[in-house]
């Protein structure tokens, strides 16, 4: 896909557009979930962030925690991939568990969990990312933390970019427990995501995403960002949620994660992204999928099962949590 600036400015979200209105939209939007939608609205249009308070299911928090206590203990029987002290491997490469140290981060755990994909089809978050979307939100990949991660300020969509309209990007962040202000919390900057405030990277060639022949790096893109954050004088706001609470962040937002100030402290965190189903990718489901019920979910949002995934269950959420 294109992925220069023409193709931003063309397919920017809904609510992004100048002519957007909350008040009119009101009128006509159908409104089910128990949440002020407009001052959700007018949040995420300022701050590009959305918190609602108490909306998801502890149960499948302790679900998915017994799926990654599992996973832990029996590796070697899982085709997952887990990124650890910033290198990826596959997780039955590991010699020893991996909720011992600090650098693992679980990717995409919604293949082989059921409790993962419940809790990325939280009714709430799937209902107000409608809103935004303007169609049914899917889900792209999650990211599991066991401990802070102390990822310098960043943007994800240079990576998290399967979907063929940039753009169509958001993310929902749940604690799997209180968090911490010792544990490395989350943090972001409020308005960074407002469409020009930050001019584009250019990875090289006018591309917005890293691609295998860019001539910037990683190392680029976060100083470019500091310097951005330095002139703009954006302000961080560091995010304290209980579990129960979730964060909702727009995919053009900076955010972080804070310094570890207590390394025996967790900071257990699931994170989910998503675009729109109008721009997710045809080869990244079954063909048919819809039809075929390769998929969890409805059509307030959706997991798709993936053509490449070895593991077929064998967690515990699969036989304890109602389908």
């Amino acid at each position: 896909m294109g992925v220069d600036a023409d193709h931003w400015n063309s397919n920017i979200l809904f609510t992004d557009k100048a002519e957007f209105d909350i008040e009119a939209y009101l009128t006509t939007a159908a409104r089910d979930a128990d949440y002020n939608l407009k001052e959700k609205l007018e949040q995420w249009r300022e701050l590009g962030v959305v918190v609602l308070e108490n909306s998801v299911d502890v149960g499948l928090i302790e679900a998915l925690l017994a799926d990654v206590e599992y996973l832990s203990e029996h590796r070697s029987q899982f085709d997952l991939e887990v990124e650890h002290k910033g290198v990826r491997h596959r997780l039955g490469d590991l010699t020893e568990s991996p909720l011992t140290d600090t650098g693992v981060k679980f990717n995409c755990l919604e293949n082989i969990s059921l409790a993962a994909r419940q809790l990325s089809l939280t009714p709430s978050v799937c209902d107000f990312l409608g809103h935004v979307f303007q169609d049914a939100p899917v889900v792209i990949q999650s990211l599991t933390f066991w401990r802070g991660s102390e990822q310098p300020a960043h943007l994800d969509y240079p990576w998290v970019r399967v979907q063929t309209k940039l753009p169509h990007l958001a993310a929902s962040w749940i604690p799997l427990e209180d968090i911490h202000p010792d544990a490395g919390p989350l943090a972001y900057y409020p308005g960074s995501h407002r469409h020009g405030l930050i001019p584009p990277f250019d990875w090289g060639n006018g591309s917005l995403v890293q691609e295998p022949d860019s001539t910037r790096t990683p190392a680029d893109f976060v100083a470019y960002l500091r310097e951005e954050i330095d002139k703009l004088s954006l302000s961080k706001a560091v995010f304290l949620p209980k579990r129960g609470d979730v964060l909702i962040w727009h995919g053009n937002v900076l955010h972080e994660g804070t310094p570890v100030k207590d390394r025996s402290r967790t900071r257990r965190s699931y994170v989910t992204h998503y675009t729109s189903l109008g721009a997710y990718p045809s080869d990244y489901h079954f063909p048919d999928a819809l039809a075929a019920g390769r998929y969890t979910g409805s059509d307030r949002g959706y997991v798709f099962d993936h053509p490449w995934v070895k593991d077929d269950g064998g967690l515990p959420s699969w036989e304890r949590l109602p389908r």
